[in-house]
């Protein structure tokens, strides 16, 4: 095998941590990780974390700095961010890999239904889609659904015995973040990938109820499931600090699930890792310490 070197573009966030964590434990010499980050502090803690790594410290929205990231790389994973226009960020990174003219492959990650550009978080996606496909390079779409890390925000909900979600009797398949990283590895390491897009779910559909039921038999409390109305939603994720454009786009996703656009179990993730993905009482009971 020839020697690889692979930009993790927004590596500091859970998925970037997942997708070194996946390559670092390959323990593979003709892999080169390096993760891309926006502060000197975010590159010594991920040094700290994973040794062999190295480290690029760059500004999506300067991309004049992006180009000594990229000398020598040949794979990319990029991670879109959560700002307004990230979109632009992923363009910026497909540009900076043109300009390199080692990069033989670009994964980005993505969202289920992002070729649909029904709603607002799909239209941002898709646009980074669509300009890495015009661009010439080889290129995968990693698309993922709601993470099960997510219900980290809802603990506090949790721990008092309530499950605010505003889903009402939708389904929906939440995808664990550590079989993300692993099947971005997987992506990045094996042939077969080039053009394609895999659409990962979680192993099983889920409603609110499912959800609290879940939590319940995990934290031994009671936990009910409420779904709260929209102005109620919204006022509950800006109140948390959430920006204004991303708690609407909370909101159309949740329409998503209400109205089962989104229920659907998918075969992708499983065939990739060769292995069932993990179930969400698994993830929250391996996390219990964070919801009781």
């Amino acid at each position: 095998m020839t020697q690889e070197t692979i930009l993790i573009v927004g590596a500091a966030g859970n998925n970037g941590v997942a997708a070194i964590e996946a390559l670092v434990n390959k323990n593979d010499r003709n892999i080169k990780v390096v993760a891309g980050v926006r502060s000197a502090s975010k590159a010594a803690q991920l040094k700290e974390k994973f040794p062999t790594i190295e480290t690029a410290i760059f500004d999506l929205d300067e991309p004049a700095t992006l180009k000594a990231a990229f000398e020598g790389v040949t794979k990319v994973y990029i991670i879109p961010g959560n700002v307004e226009n990230r979109a632009q960020h992923a363009k910026n990174t497909v540009d900076a890999a043109v300009a390199a003219g080692t990069v033989n492959q670009i994964v980005l990650l993505s969202v289920v239904g992002a070729e649909w550009e029904a709603i607002l978080f799909a239209k941002q996606f898709r646009e980074a889609e669509k300009y890495l496909e015009a661009s010439g390079l080889p290129w995968t779409h990693l698309r993922t659904i709601w993470f099960q890390d997510n219900f980290f925000g809802w603990a506090d909900g949790v721990k008092s015995g309530k499950l605010y979600f505003g889903i009402r009797e939708g389904k929906l398949a939440p995808l664990n973040v550590q079989d993300i990283g692993e099947a971005a590895a997987v992506i990045l390491t094996t042939a077969g990938h080039t053009n394609k897009a895999y659409n990962l779910t979680g192993p099983e559909l889920l409603s609110g109820s499912d959800i609290a039921a879940a939590f319940s038999r995990v934290t031994g409390h009671s936990v009910d499931y409420v779904s709260p109305d929209e102005d109620t939603t919204y006022a509950s994720l800006t109140g948390s600090g959430w920006p204004e454009w991303q708690a609407r786009g909370v909101l159309e996703l949740f329409e998503v699930f209400a109205s089962n656009q989104a229920a659907v179990v998918t075969t992708d993730g499983e065939t990739l890792l060769g292995r069932p993905l993990t179930r969400f009482e698994d993830y929250i009971t391996a996390n219990k310490a964070a919801f009781i």
